[in-house]
């Protein structure tokens, strides 16, 4: 009995040992090990160079007391990444980009998960997408294009990759606000695009600010609009779609969700971290360098504009006819 009395005692010491260091360590105890990133998408893209830059930049300033690693899980319209980091339930380690895909791959029955499935972690910036022609194109103006859509319906082309994609949806919205039909190609990726754009096989393309900007200063293309409320601070000669005639807006957000159920105290270490990295020149030049613009938002706010965008999309989609409910 009394050896008996004694480990009851040293077990009881143990335990209550155990939970003073938690008690004391409470937020810091996280993070124990590298946190990893997944990137929905295939190396060299905007969500690759989005999180690579952002690691680094991290680690540089040292930022988070635990590596970051970044790994590519391409394929599915992004459903592969969704899906696997969702299969994470209630861990911190784990994190996957947000963008458009995030929600409307789901939304289009591609993804066996959804915005539920997730923690919203935090947003950082918005890609404003531009509306370019080759600059050899006969096509001086947004209205010109406007004006000949209407004289010769789905005679005009626009290359973009799949359908459901910013590009498409882009190429929608012009549809829409000018009552016109274009004739939507498909490509495999932004690259295909731009080719295609370049040889003269298209008309027209849709394309993120970073994308645009280098092939407008190649003197490749002439940029007639830009998808976004105000003209972009570093194109301030090209107009907004709604100055050059069309009332279409549309921004990508570039951000980070974990597995749903993770534990708040990780999630406030994750927020602060990366709150603090929007105040680093790394991610002022990155934004500058790609043509974003800045836009950051923690769990909470991040999590409304998913939601409204959630249901904003499922719109969109369904008069695209990719919703078929």
């Amino acid at each position: 009995m009394k050896t008996l009395s004694k480990l009851s005692v040293l077990f009881l010491v143990g335990l209550f040992v155990a939970i003073g260091a938690g008690n004391a360590f409470g937020a810091g105890k996280y993070p124990e090990k590298p946190v990893t990133i997944i990137i929905h998408a295939s190396a060299g893209g905007g969500s690759d160079i989005f999180a690579r830059t952002m690691t680094a930049a991290i680690e540089k300033e040292k930022l988070f007391p635990q590596p970051m690693i970044v790994e590519n899980k391409p394929g599915g319209s992004g459903a592969i990444a969704f899906a696997y980091t969702a299969g994470k339930k209630k861990d911190p380690y784990y994190m996957v980009t947000a963008v458009t895909s995030f929600l409307t791959t789901p939304l289009m029955g591609k993804s066996p998960v959804g915005l539920k499935d997730f923690t919203p972690v935090a947003n950082f910036a918005f890609d404003e997408y531009m509306l370019m022609v080759n600059a050899g194109s006969k096509y001086k103006s947004v209205k010109e294009i406007i004006a000949d859509a209407k004289a010769n319906p789905k005679k005009i082309t626009i290359g973009g990759t799949q359908l459901g994609s910013s590009d498409s949806i882009c190429a929608y919205l012009i549809e829409k606000a000018a009552g016109v039909q274009l004739n939507y190609v498909v490509f495999n990726g932004g690259g295909e695009v731009n080719a295609a754009l370049l040889g003269g096989h298209i008309d027209l393309a849709v394309s993120n600010p970073g994308e645009a900007l280098e092939l407008y200063k190649a003197n490749k293309v002439r940029i007639l609009g830009v998808f976004a409320d105000k003209r972009l601070a570093g194109a301030p000669d090209v107009p907004t779609m709604k100055e050059a005639g069309v009332n279409a807006t549309y921004v990508q957000n570039r951000g980070l969700c974990a597995p749903a159920g993770i534990p708040a105290d990780a999630l406030k270490t994750l927020e602060e971290a990366f709150f603090k990295y929007t105040k680093t020149e790394a991610f002022k030049k990155y934004c500058r360098d790609n043509m974003l613009s800045e836009a950051w938002m923690d769990s909470a706010a991040f999590g409304k504009f998913l939601e409204e965008w959630n249901d904003k999309y499922a719109v969109i989609l369904k008069d695209m006819g990719l919703i078929k409910k």
